[in-house]
């Protein structure tokens, strides 16, 4: 008996036609073009403007679950509101606009009392801004600044403890808008 190699049954050219596909299917992109979940709890997040992804009527709803899914990253740092050093953990916000394919020049960040801060998205790029979820272990409630914190590392980065970069830590942040 005699077995059969698929591959001598299969042109050449359709091998490499299929490898041109699924190699041309792939990019740093494919991240952002995956379909956002539909929050099941209480959102806590909404993020409008420029994007690529959403999963409401042109905008990105997040609950703290779909935000916890999210690459987490965490630091130790002290800030002008606090007492000493707590632990800051969260998903960077450069992150959770490269999931939703954002594209601007800027993201408006908005308090739940309609504070807001113009962030330009070079800055976005170049520093650890953190959408703190999370102060030493625990889930932020509003009372205390949550449900969400947006937080650079003050204490390892002392550039942007200033007054200039105070402005843009908006805490019980409701939602972005990339413009």
């Amino acid at each position: 008996m005699k077995l059969i190699n698929p591959m001598d049954t299969v042109p050449w050219s359709t091998l490499l036609f299929a490898v041109v596909l699924l190699l041309g299917s792939w990019s740093p992109l494919s991240f952002a073009a995956d379909a956002l979940p539909l929050p099941q709890g209480r959102v806590v997040l909404t993020v409008t403007g420029k994007l690529a992804v959403t999963n409401a009527d042109n905008k990105a709803e997040f609950d703290m679950d779909m935000l916890a899914a999210l690459p987490q990253h965490e630091f130790r740092t002290a800030t002008p509101w606090t007492e000493g050093e707590h632990l800051f953990r969260g998903v960077l916000l450069s992150d959770l606009l490269r999931r939703l394919g954002a594209e601007g020049a800027e993201v408006r960040a908005v308090a739940l009392n309609d504070y807001h801060h113009d962030i330009e998205r070079q800055l976005v790029a170049e520093m650890p801004l953190l959408l703190t979820t999370h102060f030493d272990g625990k889930p932020m409630k509003v009372r205390h600044k949550g449900p969400i914190w947006l937080m650079l590392p003050l204490s390892d980065l002392p550039r942007f403890n200033t007054k200039r970069y105070h402005e843009l830590l908006i805490w019980q942040l409701k939602s972005l808008d990339v413009r």
